[in-house]
């Protein structure tokens, strides 16, 4: 069915800025935060980093937007996207508090962080089936890549793979110079990871009335 009238966009995102009070608060508590004291070894992600890892790795910068993104039309809830962090719930409180337009914000979620293992996608044919074990097929954050996008991508493709597995008939593979998703793949099954941990730190989830 083909939309007859223009769609009116009915929840509506912000951007905002953190405050030199934040650089300060986030230096000063750096030793808190696991992927900076070492209780964390692994690698950040490349494309949605810590707010402590902006501060750090940018340090020339006195802020560092986000945006406040509502978590649906029926719900009071906003999800602050770029401001993710592994350092305590009391920090983050304060982090938030030193944002212009969310001194009065309600935490309801703290970010955390977590530490996992992956393997590594080298172990992976480009059907994303592992080579050690016939018929697993592998996609996702297990194959170390963090973004929402890659991993839907791996998954579609993984999916088809396997359902032409158990037809008895040939791969699908879209090449590199056919789709993203075929340099996504290729990228990764023949470039492997960096790392066999992966550290993934999650938003703030608040409410800003």
């Amino acid at each position: 069915m083909f939309t007859r009238s223009k769609v009116k966009n009915r929840v509506v995102c912000h951007l905002g800025h953190t405050t030199p009070e934040v650089k300060t608060i986030v230096h000063d508590n750096l030793h808190l935060s696991p992927l900076y004291s070492g209780k964390i070894t692994g690698i950040g992600p490349r494309y949605c980093p810590s707010i402590e890892d902006k501060i750090v790795k940018f340090g020339e910068k006195e802020r560092h937007h986000f945006f406040l993104e509502p978590e649906g039309v029926e719900n009071r809830e906003v999800y602050v996207n770029g401001l993710s962090t592994s350092l305590p719930v009391h920090i983050q409180r304060k982090i938030l508090q030193a944002i212009t337009g969310l001194e009065r914000a309600v935490m309801i979620r703290p970010a955390y962080a977590v530490e996992y293992d992956a393997i590594d996608p080298i172990q992976l044919k480009p059907s994303l089936e592992t080579k050690e074990v016939e018929n697993l097929f592998s996609a996702g954050q297990i194959n170390g890549t963090s973004g929402y996008e890659e991993a839907a991508a791996q998954g579609l493709m993984a999916g088809i793979n396997a359902v032409l597995k158990l037809k008895g008939e040939e791969p699908f593979i879209l090449r590199r110079a056919e789709a993203y998703i075929g340099v996504l793949i290729d990228d990764i099954v023949g470039k492997g990871w960096m790392s066999h941990t992966v550290f993934l730190p999650q938003g703030l989830n608040t409410d800003c009335n």
